[in-house]
Order: structure tokens, then C-alpha cells, then sequence
């Protein structure tokens, strides 16, 4: 049962790459789609189970097959969690740890650059501070 419909995606790469990353690559969707919802109730939650445990009897394909020589992502890892966590916190409206990612960029990344690197940390916090006094005014 596949939660992935209307798409063009994988007709698009089947026949052009082995049918198991076309399998990997249905489960990841469908895992994608299923966690986009607002609102996550059991039925939901099973078919998240079941699109990750799809996903990871599936995914050396991409080992095997060439394709990467190591495949080792956290947030691969965090989609294990993810049921878990929904039923300790609740649905998370659709949000994804790209928005982490983003915060990341502007508090560290960012100020790092605009620093001379002697004694960064300080020159960062600094950085910091005066880019939330902007945003408050």
C-alpha cells in the first residue's frame, strides 16, 4: 500500500535505476507525505512504521548498487524516532529540522564569517546580540 500518488517522480527514474532504489526512494516519500499532515492519529502512525521499516530494508540498494560508498544521515536515523516522539509531543504541523538548520546558519555560520577568528566566540555572541536588538526595534 503506497501513500504516493499522482506523481511523476518514480515513473520518471523507473526502468533508468535498479527497482530498489525505485522502492527506497517510494518508502522516503511516503514517509515525507505521511509526517506533512497536521494531524497524525494511529492509522497514520502504522503507515509511517511502515513506510521506515520499507525505507530501511531498502536502502543499502544504494551501497550496493554504487551509487554512495557510505550512507549515513541523522536525519535518516531520526525518522526511526519519529512515531515515538509524535506520541510523546505531539504532530509537529508539518515542520522539519531544516528550520534548525536555518537558525544554525544565522547564529553560528554567519557571525563566524563576519569575525577576524581571534576570539571568535566573543566576536559571535556579540554578532548575536546586536542582530536580536535590530530584529526587537
Amino acid at each position: 500500500m503506497t501513500f504516493f500518488d499522482g506523481e511523476v517522480y518514480l515513473p520518471a527514474i523507473a526502468g533508468h535505476v535498479p527497482p530498489g532504489i525505485v522502492h527506497a526512494l517510494s518508502a522516503l516519500l511516503d514517509f515525507c507525505y505521511l509526517v506533512w499532515h497536521s494531524v497524525l492519529n494511529e492509522v497514520t502512525l502504522d503507515a509511517i512504521d511502515v513506510a521506515v521499516e520499507c525505507f530501511h530494508q531498502e536502502w543499502t540498494i544504494f551501497i550496493t548498487s554504487g551509487v554512495h560508498v557510505h550512507l549515513s544521515l541523522p536525519r535518516q536515523h531520526a525518522m526511526v524516532h519519529y512515531c515515538e516522539l509524535v506520541k510523546l509531543f505531539g504532530a509537529p504541523n508539518g515542520l522539519c529540522s531544516s528550520i534548525t538548520e536555518l537558525k544554525h546558519i544565522q547564529a553560528v555560520k554567519e557571525p563566524w564569517q563576519q569575525s577576524n577568528k581571534f576570539n571568535a566566540l566573543r566576536q559571535m555572541l556579540v554578532t548575536n546580540q546586536h542582530l536580536d536588538k535590530l530584529a526587537a526595534a
